[in-house]
């Protein structure tokens, strides 16, 4: 763009225009440009001593706002195109002017608020629908919106990359796209060459693109583009932050990750991420896995030592945590115990099953494992040895100091 550049835009049925100068726009992402409050339904894009080539990128004319109702992503804010598809259960904002549709068994509608522009009525409401049936996809229908519960989406799936909000950054030559949904369109701009991989009508569809220019505007869609994304080549030298892990116990005490010899409040640990993950539990050799969901606390109990438990997001290692009793404790007063258990005095007993379990969470003292063993292989311990046993193994699971028995 020359130094005098200017991007005028002029509203469909309005005197007035938006004028802006180069030092007003960003060759490097993605620019939002105020345009008052009022809904007009085109916008024509003219340019001041710029390249014609300019249009492949800005249309002369944009479409704004349907007065017979335009749906917005109430996440994003961004206006859903013709045909687009439209989601169970996902809650979309409806601009429109004059009446508001009412709601039915499966569309909500709820009026947000109301307000007059050149005469004109305009009403701002929420809509979702719950389920998929005739009435609720002849709803959207009537907006020129699919409803689905398989919406189009596009995915890059390598190589690695970073997200930004408007674009995504990379730094190879080949991209592989994944792309779900009823499309029947895969675009370029500027235009390269791409190699479909798998496509099959209703499956997942592989492709594979070539980076050719820095910049590249990728859309899926079906008579027009409904998903785009853009991608930008150039060197990853940005460093990705770890995400927030909230690990707390039952008395709201922040526990910090690494190793330690106190067992939590309650032997419980609750957990909450911002981001879907796993939490993989390993008690002594024994693998437990439990998924926990953006936002919502996952909970768990049962704690003892000889227990890791790793928080992963995808498969990175976003917070962890090793129970441990001491060494230097248990080192000290094995053989100590050892030879207390084998001279106790009194009868012997047949050896109870829950002996087998005491065994499972001795681990941590190896001798004297080894003596339980021969007593379970014998079929028989002293009862004095068993009711030592026991203390110990309720002192160890409570987090308390083994006393004399």
């Amino acid at each position: 763009m020359e130094k005098n550049f200017k991007l005028t835009i002029y509203p469909k049925g309005e005197i007035r225009s938006f004028s802006f100068t180069k030092e007003r726009l960003n060759n490097d992402r993605i620019m939002y440009l105020p345009l008052w409050d009022h809904p007009y339904e085109t916008y024509t894009l003219h340019f001041e001593n710029g390249s014609n080539e300019l249009y492949k990128f800005w249309p002369s004319m944009v479409k704004g706002i349907n007065p017979r109702g335009t749906l917005f992503d109430k996440a994003s804010g961004r206006m859903l195109s013709n045909d687009a598809d439209v989601e169970i259960g996902k809650e979309y904002y409806l601009l429109k002017r004059s009446f508001l549709p009412h709601s039915s068994r499966t569309v909500k509608v709820t009026k947000l608020m109301q307000q007059r522009y050149g005469g004109e009525s305009w009403i701002l409401a929420s809509v979702i629908a719950s389920e998929f049936n005739e009435d609720a996809a002849r709803f959207f229908l009537d907006f020129h919106y699919r409803l689905t519960d398989k919406p189009i989406s596009l995915r890059p799936i390598w190589p690695l990359f970073v997200e930004g909000e408007s674009n995504i950054k990379h730094n190879q030559t080949t991209m592989y796209m994944l792309v779900e949904g009823n499309t029947t369109a895969f675009q370029t701009s500027p235009f390269t060459k791409v190699d479909p991989l798998h496509v099959k009508a209703e499956q997942l569809k592989l492709f594979k693109v070539k980076c050719s220019d820095r910049q590249h505007l990728i859309s899926v869609g079906r008579s027009q583009a409904l998903q785009y994304t853009y991608f930008w080549r150039e060197a990853l030298n940005q460093e990705g932050t770890c995400p927030e892990i909230s690990v707390t116990d039952f008395k709201d005490t922040v526990i910090q990750p690494g190793e330690t010899d106190v067992l939590p409040n309650k032997k419980t640990l609750l957990f909450k991420s911002p981001y879907d993950g796993e939490i993989v539990i390993n008690h002594a050799g024994r693998i437990d896995k439990r998924d926990i969901k953006a936002d919502e606390s996952a909970m768990i109990d049962g704690i003892t030592y000889d227990t890791s438990i790793h928080v992963m997001i995808g498969l990175d290692v976003v917070w962890q945590i090793e129970f441990k009793r001491q060494v230097s404790d248990v080192s000290s007063n094995e053989m100590e115990i050892l030879d207390e258990l084998i001279h106790m005095p009194g009868p012997s007993i047949p050896v109870p099953h829950a002996l087998s379990n005491i065994l499972l969470g001795m681990s941590c003292y190896p001798q004297v494992c080894l003596w339980i063993r021969r007593c379970i292989k014998k079929g028989s311990i002293k009862e004095q040895s068993y009711r030592k046993l026991q203390h110990m193994y309720r002192s160890m699971h409570m987090n308390q100091p083994i006393r004399p028995y």
